[in-house]
């Protein structure tokens, strides 16, 4: 299995925990990073991941996620197939520009989940893969942990 998460998951266990939601969606990270570290399945990172961290202007968390960029197991470079299918995902289904690279990086690589804390992101994907006869499946990081991960362990 092959899974790309945005920046927002990157970039989840250094915001404020104070927040229930916060909190839960960073225990389901760290449970997704531990599990891809553990070689359970493939993480993939990108050059649009590398160019959002470069604009943080927090140093402390441009390191940490560069830590976390290690257990990414697969690369995904700049492609115009994916700058193509982006630029369509903008136009018909009106996300960002940097989302919609996201959501292209995570097809075109043949990535099985696209990890996400974006509820917009999450809501949208189903038009747009039904649309663009996509593959991949949008999804909040607890929904990945409470469905993917812990249906695995009960396969045990």
């Amino acid at each position: 299995m092959k899974v790309y998460c945005d920046m927002n998951i990157f970039n989840r266990c250094f915001d404020d925990q104070s927040q229930i939601r916060i909190h839960l969606e960073t225990a389901a990270v760290e449970a997704i990073f531990d599990r891809a570290e553990a070689g359970e399945f493939v993480l993939c990172w990108s050059f649009i991941l590398d160019y959002e961290n470069r604009l943080n202007p927090n140093a402390e968390r441009r390191e940490g996620i560069k830590l976390f960029r290690g257990i990414c197991r697969a690369n995904i470079t700049a492609s115009n197939i994916i700058r193509r299918l982006a630029q369509r995902i903008t136009r018909e289904f009106r996300l960002w520009p940097r989302d919609a690279l996201h959501v292209a990086c995570a097809e075109v690589s043949g990535c099985d989940f696209f990890i996400t804390c974006d509820d917009k992101i999450v809501r949208a994907t189903p038009r747009i893969t039904k649309g663009l006869d996509l593959k991949v499946r949008a999804i909040n990081p607890i929904d990945f942990v409470k469905k993917v991960i812990a249906n695995a362990e009960n396969d045990l």
